[in-house]
């Protein structure tokens, strides 16, 4: 074995170990969750889910991917890479499916920043995906930096410590991403961050609108704060599509609150099923992107492995595989 196979065996297995490590942690939480309220709170998430909440959540799903989108638009632009909107959503939206249904929560966005296709347009210099890369972090930088700054200034009310902290991961995400940051202009980067809020206000309305829907005895007033929580618990990259810490979040937050913590473990429930039924056109946009994709590939394919026979047809009669063809035709690829 070569020693590039090995390197990539290497990482496969690296891969695979982080991917059932998340797994992992996302059914340890379920568990623990489970054995400290029984099965009612998930239960109840499918029993209590309103149908009419279902046109809400593609509403407010698809206003969180366009603003996700813009922002990362602008943020690509100044790294030499030009993309439309319409390609940007689909790109956001299929990367939002991927991201709900694989371990982690970024593999949909590592997808979205390496994807070749013609629908962007990369200046050769440099390194373009290191740009892509860079592009697509700053973007979720960004926005986890606003989820957690939400989540901090509610805890500074309940928990003064963890809003602290909350604050301190805030500042670290906007730290990290502003090596990325730095050739935007002022206007640019209030644009960035006016989109990040707003995206996130989005998702946050969302949960909120679910607290009010399956736990109906939690006040107005508390809904944003307790959605703010367990949003940036949802943001943390250790769960299966982020399942796992955000219903741990949402059970510390709810009890930090004074209210029954399997409520909150309901609410989030809910509220992922929700999330992920407003990510499915991701799957159609997925669909309609790779299978033109493979059918060629599976054409080339063909292609070589029929040219493999012609070769291998001459060799065993001694003769050109292409002397019992007739004339080729004109259009037809010489090779």
């Amino acid at each position: 074995m070569s020693l590039d196979q090995r390197s990539q065996t290497s990482r496969r297995g690296h891969t695979l170990l982080f991917a059932g490590l998340q797994v992992a942690i996302t059914l340890g939480i379920f568990g623990f969750l489970a054995s400290q309220w029984g099965m009612n709170p998930f239960m109840d998430a499918f029993r209590l889910l309103p149908i009419w909440i279902l046109p809400a959540a593609a509403v407010l799903g698809g206003v969180g991917v366009l603003t996700q989108a813009l922002r990362w638009r602008v943020i690509a632009r100044h790294h030499r890479i030009s993309i439309g909107v319409g390609p940007a959503v689909a790109r956001c939206w299929q990367a939002a499916f991927l991201n709900g249904v694989l371990p982690g929560g970024l593999a949909g966005d590592a997808l979205r920043a390496a994807d070749d296709s013609s629908d962007a347009k990369v200046e050769a210099s440099g390194s373009a995906l290191r740009r892509a890369f860079a592009a697509m972090a700053a973007e979720r930088l960004m926005g986890t930096a606003v989820a957690f700054v939400a989540a901090g200034l509610t805890l500074l009310v309940l928990a003064p410590l963890a809003g602290l902290a909350a604050l301190g991961v805030a500042t670290a995400a906007v730290v990290v991403a502003w090596r990325w940051l730095k050739p935007l202009s002022r206007g640019d980067v209030i644009q960035v961050v006016l989109l990040s809020a707003t995206g996130w206000a989005a998702f946050a309305a969302l949960f909120a609108l679910t607290i009010l829907a399956v736990t109906p005895e939690i006040p107005l007033a508390w809904a944003p704060g307790l959605a703010a929580v367990a949003i940036a618990g949802m943001s943390v990259p250790l769960g299966f599509g982020g399942w796992g810490p955000r219903e741990a979040a949402a059970a510390w937050a709810f009890s930090l609150a004074g209210f029954a913590p399997h409520l909150g473990v309901t609410a989030s429930i809910s509220y992922g099923l929700l999330a992920l039924a407003s990510t499915l056109p991701g799957a159609v946009i997925l669909a309609l992107r790779v299978l033109p994709r493979l059918e060629r590939a599976r054409q080339v394919r063909a292609q070589r492995d029929g040219q493999a026979d012609g070769r291998q047809s001459g060799r065993n009669t001694g003769r050109d595989p292409g002397e019992s063809r007739g004339p080729r035709d004109p259009i037809e690829p010489a090779f």
